[in-house]
């Protein structure tokens, strides 16, 4: 399990369990395990426990939300009707703090989604990205990546490289004979997302101007609905064009 990436901390109990049942046995070495079923019947069994599992977390993880707010330019006539606190201005989570939050809670991955990104954008992504665990897979999600085709082929290449950054184009064309009254499938939310377990929702792209330039808010969750978030990108990813 340990060379596949799984924590066998994560994997011991139900293993354990299945034992059991007579599914599997451990091996001799501690960190194997082996099963005479059938591998169709194995397959079988991995969805019904993901759907368990899946269900168990649903009903057992609370959700939380907290509003996450990039405040105009200063000085704004906004602020101060909203008073501040210490690293809240007008007493809420920065959006900058909010991304930094998701970076760093996912283990397995991070996905940012943003339809629109410019060259203070990028460094505001790379802090994001860095912020993240090495060994989490980073994904970036653009609209009509064709035009970041120079930043991303060669100002921003060996970053992307060496971060081994998957990038992938969610801008989609129909035929002209599907009925569509645009001839382009594409998207305008803003998403960032660790696991399944925590996401960022929101007005802010990934631009200078998303990051103190004008009045942004999302939503970071948490529990059932950052599954849902989840749920929808990994949709998203199935028919995205990968570059």
């Amino acid at each position: 399990m340990a060379s596949a990436g799984i924590d066998p901390g994560d994997a011991v109990p139900v293993l354990v369990g299945l034992a059991t049942a007579g599914v599997c046995a451990r091996a001799q070495s501690s960190d194997h395990w082996i099963s005479l079923q059938a591998p169709a019947e194995l397959i079988r069994l991995a969805v019904i426990l993901r759907g368990a599992d899946h269900y168990r977390r649903l009903r057992l993880e609370a959700v939380s939300v907290e509003l996450a707010v990039t405040m105009p330019m200063a000085p704004s006539r906004l602020e101060p009707e909203l008073g501040s606190t210490p690293g809240r201005p007008g007493g809420y989570l920065p959006t900058h703090d909010a991304f930094l939050r998701v970076a760093r809670a996912a283990h397995q991955r991070l996905v940012v989604m943003t339809p629109f990104l410019d060259a203070r954008g990028f460094g505001w992504l790379k802090a994001v990205m860095q912020t993240a665990s090495p060994a989490t897979r980073k994904v970036l999600v653009l609209r009509d990546a064709d035009k970041y085709a120079v930043e991303l082929g060669v100002h921003q290449n060996d970053w992307i490289v060496g971060t081994s950054i998957a990038v992938c184009d969610y801008h989609l064309p129909h035929s002209y004979g599907s009925g569509r009254a645009l001839p382009v499938e594409t998207f305008h939310a803003k998403i960032l997302l660790a696991d399944d377990t925590l996401a960022y929702v929101g007005s802010a792209n990934v631009l200078g101007s998303g990051n103190g330039t004008s009045l942004e808010t999302g939503v970071l969750v948490a529990g059932a609905a950052a599954q849902q978030v989840a749920r929808l990108v990994d949709a998203v990813l199935r028919i995205a064009r990968t570059l």
